[in-house]
């Protein structure tokens, strides 16, 4: 997912609490926004970047134009409280540093605090996971292994830490900030509210619509959770701004989260046409998205299959070769849309 660099920039919330927002290039071409929050004291840093050097580079650059341009008297070596919106490593990468070398209390929900604490399991398992799933959307065994390996080696750096709280929904942290659970695009992701400012971190994007990959590989993500999510965060009263972890601020949430909504509905009606005959998930796949390579071809088939699972659980898909499957461990699944009549 590519991302365009939102500026430095400073918010106020009704309450008076500072936020101010600095990019980070996390990964070439990716950018992040990770936010420090000046609040009665207490300094609260959301999201720390991958670790990775540029983002390492950026994060402590943006630390120093926060004293040079703003007067803020602030060193990353002080923050109090840092707070990781769900465990995909842009967003928490970095996070031993702040463990090593300061006394900030770090948090993350419980459904993605395995990552965090025993990474070196978690990459085993879940490679498992999407080895199944590769073998049953009919990619072949070289392109496999290819993903496979991509899917290790980008997470290889990062070593388990420990945590200090983990979070459940409607929690508070620090100053009264509140923690709501959006599982969907992560197990783990949540919202965070500071009195009339949002931070939507990854579930509500002003561009792009976040990732989307099937429950199969991973439990509590999934489009239905997703949906279920969106339809949550649009009903919370007294939200002025959303702060997103990628690109601008938003300031129509709700118009937002309307446009990411039906562009799902429309790609769930996009799959439900092209399996008017029997197609593998890597046949949707290309049609939705053309031929993909390297880890976007991963990235296409995970969004390609949750799509089909949501068709799939609701009985809008079928499977059309249900002998063959039912014969052989991990066969390609044919999907079809039943006929009418």
């Amino acid at each position: 997912m590519a991302s365009t660099r939102a500026p430095l920039a400073r918010f106020e919330t009704a309450s008076g609490a500072r936020i101010y927002r600095i990019p980070v290039e996390t990964f070439p071409g990716h950018i992040n926004n990770v936010y420090l929050i000046l609040d009665r004291g207490v300094s609260t840093l959301v999201d720390v970047g991958s670790g990775l050097p540029q983002s390492v580079e950026d994060l402590h650059g943006g630390f120093e134009a926060l004293r040079t341009h703003f007067g803020e008297r602030v060193r990353l070596e002080g923050v109090q409280h840092v707070v990781i919106t769900h465990s995909h490593i842009d967003h928490f990468g970095h996070v031993g540093w702040f463990q090593a070398h300061t006394g900030a209390h770090i948090y993350i929900h419980e459904l993605d605090a395995r990552v965090l604490q025993n990474f070196e399991e978690r990459i085993v398992m879940a490679s498992k996971d999407v080895r199944v799933f590769l073998e049953r959307s009919g990619l072949e065994a070289a392109a496999r292994e290819e993903l496979e390996e991509l899917y290790r080696a980008g997470k290889s750096f990062f070593k388990s830490v420990r945590l200090d709280r983990k979070l459940r929904d409607g929690d508070e942290i620090g100053p009264g900030y509140r923690v709501h659970h959006v599982p969907g695009h992560c197990p783990g992701q949540i919202c965070l509210q500071v009195a009339d400012v949002l931070f939507t971190a990854d579930h509500v994007l002003p561009r792009i619509t976040p990732h989307q990959s099937p429950a199969a590989i991973t439990p509590f993500c999934g489009l239905e959770l997703y949906l279920q999510s969106l339809e949550k965060i649009r009903r919370l009263p007294g939200v002025r701004l959303a702060l997103p972890g990628h690109e601008e601020e938003i300031g129509d949430l709700g118009g937002r989260i309307d446009a990411i909504a039906a562009h799902h509905h429309e790609r769930l009606q996009q799959v439900l046409a092209i399996c008017a005959e029997p197609r593998s998930l890597l046949e949707v796949s290309r049609e939705l998205f053309g031929e993909r390579a390297g880890y976007t071809r991963l990235l296409a088939l995970e969004e390609a299959g949750a799509h089909v699972e949501y068709l799939f659980q609701r009985g809008e898909l079928g499977i059309a070769n249900l002998d063959e499957v039912a014969a052989q461990p991990n066969p390609v699944v044919l999907y079809r849309r039943p006929r009418v009549g």
